[in-house]
């Protein structure tokens, strides 16, 4: 068990599962070296070529979005604006990445005739439901990926290999919190502990180097408190930044202006906050022995239920995703977890006691990430890669394992 770089220890990852060497290299050098394909649960693949569904009566419109470097948020509220709806009216089966093509369904309300026209995005087909789409009804997605410039090719195909062995830990990759502004579970963590200074404080006054310098000006403005100054800086895509700023300038109080960050933003900060606990739940879960075998205390999953681990009970071992509704680990995984909160300042019931739409309940995640129909090919300096993950688990989780990267934007991620 291999340590982690700085970076990743500060997003709860503290460890690698294979030993080998850093093999360098660049993702997503283009959007089209990181693809990503929805498989629906009877096993259909949401193909970027096209896919045929089953239409059925209903007051719900599926349509095939294929989108390439486009926020699957921002395109929610972007669709919602065009068609005229709520952006809760618009649901889909899971967030995917910004920086790739993506091919995925989007369920709208109501019948739709004509859809607008959004840069990045194609829409390929549509079909009235009888119902919305929600993550129960996928299974997860098909990644289709190419890692250039490799620069130790002996070290990728060792990676590669042992991961085909060994299973690697089902962390929350990269994406979840940012790699540019690695601060999302940070704000997430400021809004369960309602202390909106530290919120502002981490969205405004935590600058990092790696920032645009146009964004890093308007931080340091509107951390003076010149909120005018700040939203004459920061362009339109900075759309939660300038949210918060227009309330704080029309006299809003501090709480209040973050409330006006559209729902579905705010939701994924505290979602991020969940993922950071669980990854640091799942290194000190490393620590105390190999993942792929339950200890007593233990929580393991059998037949799609939750129990605790007994000697002989067999089952996969999972780990809480903290929230309200879930139960602990006992014995030493237990105490160990309890730890964690403790120096974090949560509890679980801080998650329910948000307002009405970011409330969210726990579940459990398994500690073994095992992708299924693994193959790569090396040619030359690149190496190419398919394989399909249940939905929730991150292919840069997988990558991250071979590449090994010490600061990973330079590396695509």
């Amino acid at each position: 068990m291999l340590e982690a770089p700085p970076f990743d220890k500060a997003l709860g990852m503290l460890y690698y599962a294979t030993d080998t060497c850093p093999s360098g290299g660049v993702i997503k050098r283009s959007p089209e070296d990181f693809v990503v394909e929805e498989v629906l649960l009877d096993g259909t693949v949401v193909a970027t070529t096209g896919v045929e569904l089953r239409p059925r009566v209903g007051n719900w419109t599926w349509i095939h979005v294929v989108k390439r470097n486009v926020d699957t948020i921002k395109l929610i509220l972007r669709l919602a604006r065009a068609l005229g709806l709520s952006p809760r009216d618009v649901s889909v089966g899971g967030l995917k990445d910004a920086k790739a093509v993506t091919s995925q369904i989007v369920a709208v309300r109501g019948s739709v005739t004509n859809l607008p026209q959004l840069p990045g995005v194609q829409f390929l087909g549509m079909w009235s439901m009888d119902k919305p789409i929600t993550p129960s009804q996928i299974y997860g997605n098909r990644f289709t990926i190419i890692l250039r410039d490799v620069e130790r090719i002996s070290c990728a195909e060792g990676a590669l290999e042992a991961l085909k062995k060994n299973a690697a830990p089902n962390y929350y990759g990269y994406q979840r919190f940012g790699t540019i502004r690695p601060v999302t579970h940070l704000l997430g963590k400021a809004l369960l502990k309602k202390d909106p200074h530290l919120f502002f404080e981490v969205m405004f006054c935590k600058i990092f180097s790696r920032e645009s310098e146009v964004a890093k000006r308007a931080r340091e403005a509107a951390c003076k408190g010149d909120y005018a100054k700040a939203l004459e800086l920061f362009p339109k895509k900075f759309v939660e930044e300038r949210v918060f700023l227009k309330r704080l300038a029309g006299g809003y109080d501090m709480w209040n202006a973050i409330m006006a960050i559209p729902p579905q933003i705010l939701r994924v900060y505290i979602e991020a906050a969940q993922s950071y606990i669980f990854n640091r739940f799942l290194s000190i879960r490393m620590e105390i022995g190999p993942i792929d075998r339950p200890v007593v205390g233990d929580l393991v999953e059998i037949n799609g239920q939750i129990a605790y681990y007994a000697e002989g009970l067999g089952g996969e071992v999972v780990l809480p995703v903290v929230g309200a509704g879930v139960r602990m680990p006992r014995g030493k995984v237990g105490e160990a977890l309890l730890r964690v909160l403790r120096e974090e300042g949560l509890d679980p019931s801080a998650f329910l006691k948000m307002p009405r739409g970011l409330r969210v309940y726990g579940t459990y995640r398994r500690v073994r990430l095992e992708p299924a129909g693994f193959e790569y090919k090396i040619m030359g300096n690149d190496v190419f890669m398919q394989f399909t993950l249940p939905r929730g688990s991150y292919a840069t989780v997988l990558l991250r394992e071979v590449v090994k990267p010490a600061e990973p934007h330079k590396h695509g991620f």
